[in-house]
């Protein structure tokens, strides 16, 4: 079974405590050993904690740890605080994540709210005469943007439209004919009544083109 979300919290029981900090003690240990063999860099680590006397590093060749801490320490100030994170600086930053958030909901839920009222007001099962002023101005300032919407939407359209075929094609003349269209247009007969008569071309029976030629 995937083990579930764990509550950051700070932990009562003594004991579930103290057997929580060595378990996350050993996987910090074990991150640090692969992010230093994966990537090819020097890291260190300080423990300190109740449950053990005196200070826990890591690694414990002291000579590998003492040239991780001096290149620390020979940084500016600036630069070792710049990356530096506590529980205080944690919290905060949560915190102001979650404000902004809230925010961000706070607004998407007066959205809401403003097109259902617009739906209800042009459906006429509500009216703006209970509305105060704030609540009209997010109503006509989100009128104007779903006009806006619209309008954009309508030239997209126009401009995907296909163009239509504004002339009729022109009659073709028929081979054969006595009387084309061009020599019918010529004595001033309408063209657009023009009916074409097909020239015999043999497929009548022998006997009905002897008797009725």
């Amino acid at each position: 079974m995937p083990r579930g979300k764990v509550k950051l919290a700070f932990i009562e029981d003594d004991k579930a405590r103290k057997n929580s900090f060595m378990k996350r003690k050993e996987c910090l240990k074990n991150k640090l050993k692969e992010l230093s063999t994966l990537c090819g860099i020097e890291a260190c680590a300080i423990i300190y904690s109740s449950y053990e006397p005196g200070l826990e590093v890591w690694p414990q060749d002291n000579t590998a740890f003492q040239n991780v801490l001096n290149a620390f320490l020979t940084k500016s100030p600036m630069e070792i605080h710049k990356f530096m994170s506590n529980q205080n600086s944690y919290i905060k930053e949560r915190i102001s994540k979650v404000k902004g958030q809230i925010k961000k909901q706070i607004v998407a839920n007066r959205d809401l709210v403003m097109a259902n009222l617009m739906s209800d007001c042009l459906s006429g099962k509500a009216s703006l005469s209970g509305l105060n002023s704030k609540d009209l101005n997010n109503l006509g300032s989100l009128a104007g943007h779903k006009l806006s919407e619209i309008e954009d939407r309508i030239k997209v359209l126009k401009s995907d439209a296909p163009a239509e075929q504004s002339q009729l094609p022109e009659p073709k003349e028929v081979v054969g004919c006595s009387n084309t269209a061009s020599h019918i247009a010529a004595e001033g007969t309408n063209v657009d009544c023009y009916v074409p008569v097909m020239e015999t071309t043999g497929w009548y029976p022998p006997d009905w083109t002897s008797d009725h030629v």
